[in-house]
């Protein structure tokens, strides 16, 4: 089982409603949640083509999806003919109204909220902070996924749980060190924080590793198995995807990337926090990352410069995301607008050089298309991935 990240209540089931808890404290078993998650990665296969890929008879498996279309969870389609001999076989599709999931993401200056029904389809909203206090950003919170479940026709009974994102790394004791403008959420228990406020089982995580999550499934994540999603935001940070599942590490902090910079390089990062500064000390009113799409048609001068003088520490995070995660492609993601991205890829350079006349396989280098919301959507996932796929 893949490693989850921290949670509350220990039970979650006994914060749903009945409907969800079909065996006892579960909403699927083992066996069913490998055919959902089956289903997920490949939608709208037919019960044959599934029975051929699972470690189980054919009897089984009918009997389960047959269970889990009693439950709600799974729709019969159309029948599809085979590809060889046989008999037509039903396509299988997830309910999309079995039930949802919401997703929010806490940035430096913004929140992103998402509503995500159990066949993957979402909405999406979003407000700007600027320091606002815990509690006015969870009210507000509330507000924005009251309207998302009504846009969605869904009520807080269909709710299987919250997915919280923030900017910052995991500590021991389960909680979130953010940078700077987010200090005043460095103490806050997350989870039991957000699952008390909504009566509902609440899974955090980096928005990096969200966002990750969310290129995984809906971006370049459907060409690519292994990526790595370098997230510019006010800070820097990656999520890395192995094999479709996000890397995690020990602690949580798989993709910290900021530790591998020296202090004194750490000024010279590609954080946009610090292109904002940049900005500010040559004489430009630049209050938050928004403003920065003012300074990218035509290219500020300034931000080119402030590219080249970052370049080496991007180059350095390619090079050991390649070395270390051996990733198929790295996608530059987070706020970083699509200009500035283009400049960091037409600065980046790879180390590896040819031995014996071979040069190893190097990642392509992309930019997400999935647009603001991404670590929202990710962390929307995080609920259905741990009580059904």
């Amino acid at each position: 089982m893949r490693p989850l990240p921290p949670a509350h209540p220990d039970d979650p089931a006994r914060l749903l409603a009945p409907r969800f808890r079909r065996h006892g404290t579960e909403v699927a078993s083992r066996t069913e949640r490998q055919l959902l998650a089956a289903i997920w990665q490949a939608p709208e296969q037919t019960r044959a083509a599934l029975t051929q890929e699972a470690e189980l008879t054919q009897q089984s498996v009918h009997r389960l999806l047959a269970a889990l279309q009693g439950a709600g969870m799974v729709l019969f389609g159309p029948l599809r003919p085979p590809r060889h001999k046989g008999q037509p076989s039903p396509q299988l599709l997830l309910n999309p109204r079995f039930g949802c999931a919401l997703g929010m993401s806490l940035d430096t200056d913004r929140v992103g909220i998402a509503c995500m029904d159990f066949a993957g389809g979402h909405a999406t909203r979003h407000f700007p902070i600027a320091g606002d206090p815990v509690e006015a950003v969870l009210d507000r919170i509330a507000e924005e996924a009251e309207a998302l479940l009504a846009q969605m026709r869904f009520a807080k009974a269909d709710v299987l749980g919250i997915g919280f994102a923030i900017a910052g790394f995991l500590m021991e004791n389960g909680r979130y060190n953010p940078p700077d403008p987010l200090a005043h959420w460095a103490g806050t228990d997350l989870a039991r924080t957000v699952s008390e406020r909504f009566a509902l089982p609440c899974w955090t995580d980096n928005s990096a590793n969200t966002a990750a999550l969310c290129e995984a499934m809906f971006g370049h994540g459907r060409r690519y198995r292994d990526l790595a999603y370098l997230s510019f935001n006010y800070g820097f940070g990656a999520g890395i995807v192995a094999g479709g599942a996000l890397m995690r590490g020990g602690f949580g902090n798989a993709g910290e990337i900021g530790m591998i910079f020296t202090p004194e390089e750490a000024r010279r990062r590609p954080a946009l926090g610090l292109l904002l500064q940049h900005l500010r000390a040559a004489g430009h009113d630049m209050r938050a990352i928004g403003d920065l799409d003012r300074a990218m048609s035509p290219l500020w001068p300034e931000v080119a410069d402030w590219a080249d003088l970052v370049a080496p520490q991007f180059n350095r995070v390619v090079n050991a995301v390649a070395a270390i995660a051996d990733p198929q492609c790295i996608v530059l993601g987070g706020q970083v607008p699509r200009t500035l991205a283009r400049e960091f890829i037409a600065r980046a350079e790879f180390y590896a050089r040819p031995r014996h006349g071979h040069l190893n396989p190097l990642p392509r280098l992309e930019i997400s298309d999935l647009g603001g919301e991404t670590p929202a959507i990710g962390a929307a996932c995080l609920p259905l991935r741990a009580l059904a796929f």
